[in-house]
């Protein structure tokens, strides 16, 4: 009688037990780099709103981040962690993994990953990376020449950003995707053939360019696991970095870049964060390996 009470007891258990699994991994996480703020804030609003935790990383502006994380949480009510650092470095790209595998990994499926982070340094950003003459390096001018060297000092600091961590991103993150999911990378006008190139913008360009290249790579193999992988490129989304262009071009660089838009309303960064949702749907599943611009038809124009 008792051994069978025992036998009971721990089919019992074990069928709890994993009941509560299966309960545990219909949970879904996103991670969502630069997600605190501009853009990547309005990314983590939408993904919240359909019911996504969320990991998001921020660099310097620790204030603004833990806001933006009591905002969510306070809305909608979703379990959220943070990751600071500069994730042009390894280690910064480490402690998402180390702290992912810490809080969500027995719990959640790992469904979406969104590279949105970044910087022109010294324009929107503070220089804390400490580069010399990041205003001045274009192609085709011997600006990267120095004493007849050629600094590629700036320009891989952003291959660092945009390529490296994102196919570090991919490449982890995929490997920890178990049941299907997206891949998305944020990049910017002018990176590849579907605008003009942009001058001023050379050296961020070069990194987002390696990003767009790399994505289609990975979408072939990607879907595999049943993850389409896509690049977005917004127009003009109305955030604070145009504040700080506003000063140094001495003109409504907002005004001056949406009015080149067919669809002359304002985007905001929500809307960005839709399309997002829309990719990472079973509806958006079978779009992969494109840089799809959301701008209004901005691409039309320049």
């Amino acid at each position: 009688m008792i051994k069978k009470l025992f036998i009971l007891l721990t089919i019992l258990n074990y069928n709890i037990n994993t009941f509560s699994i299966s309960i545990n991994l219909e949970n879904k996480v996103a991670i969502i780099t630069g997600g605190t703020r501009g853009i990547g804030y309005g990314i983590a609003n939408s993904l919240a709103e359909k019911g996504y935790d969320l990991l998001l990383t921020y660099n310097t502006n620790k204030y603004k981040a833990y806001l933006s994380k009591d905002y969510l949480i306070e809305k909608y009510n979703n379990k959220i962690e943070l990751v600071d650092g500069d994730l042009s470095l390894k280690e910064s790209r480490d402690k998402i993994f180390d702290k992912y595998d810490r809080y969500f990994n027995k719990t959640h499926n790992l469904k979406v990953i969104v590279h949105n982070c970044g910087q022109y340094v010294g324009i929107t950003s503070n220089n804390c990376e400490n580069l010399k003459g990041i205003k001045k390096y274009s192609f085709g001018d011997n600006s990267l020449l120095e004493n007849n060297n050629i600094n590629f000092e700036t320009m891989r600091y952003y291959q660092k950003l945009y390529g490296e961590a994102y196919i570090d991103l991919c490449e982890r993150g995929l490997y920890r995707m178990n049941d299907g999911g997206s891949l998305i990378g944020i990049s910017s006008p002018g990176c590849t053939t579907i605008y003009n190139p942009q001058p001023g913008y050379d050296m961020p360009g070069s990194g987002k360019t390696i990003m767009e290249y790399v994505m289609r790579l990975m979408a072939l193999n990607a879907g595999k696991k049943n993850v389409n992988c896509n690049v977005i490129v917004p127009g003009a989304i109305k955030t604070d970095a145009w504040n700080i262009l506003n000063k140094i071009t001495g003109r409504d660089a907002y005004q001056f870049i949406s009015n080149k838009q067919s669809i002359n309303k304002e985007m905001k960064p929500k809307q960005i964060g839709d399309v997002v949702v829309f990719l990472c749907s079973n509806k958006g599943r079978y779009i992969t390996g494109i840089s799809l611009p959301v701008d209004g038809g901005l691409h039309l124009k320049i």
